[in-house]
């Protein structure tokens, strides 16, 4: 005679784990990620005026948008010119991307700036990220 028996889990799908703690794209955890993401950024993106670094938006919790007119060729870090081969147009014309990088002239900052922070500031990156899930 079998004294046996059976046990059965259930689990949560893991969409909906990742969903119930922050991880998702929407998540409030994604949402830390982004804004320190931001910040640790913020010191590698090329300064004149400031204005790269302050003309930005966040559109959802897991995307920065940078809305500068100059955010796109700064990002990338190519020189950019009109058909006459100026690098300033006027109101309407159109640039074509060259393939000469810019110059950065603040020292540290650059094209790809996330990268720039990743490559210096990774390990702070992650530390505050698990903090901030541990305090939940």
């Amino acid at each position: 005679m079998s004294s046996g028996f059976n046990i059965k889990v259930k689990m949560n799908s893991t969409s909906k784990i990742i969903k119930d703690h922050g991880l998702d794209k929407d998540g409030k955890v994604t949402a830390f990620l982004r804004d320190t993401v931001e910040r640790l950024s913020d010191p590698y993106i090329p300064f004149d005026s400031g204005l790269l670094r302050k003309l930005k938006t966040k559109p959802s919790n897991h995307e920065i948008k940078y809305t500068s007119p100059y955010a796109k060729f700064q990002y990338y870090g190519k020189l950019m010119l009109t058909k006459t081969g100026s690098s300033w147009a006027r109101k309407g014309e159109k640039k074509s991307v060259t393939n000469k990088d810019l110059k950065y002239h603040t020292s540290g900052t650059g094209a790809r700036w996330e990268q720039l922070m990743l490559q210096r500031r990774k390990n702070d990156l992650i530390r505050d990220v698990e903090n901030y899930i541990k305090r939940g």
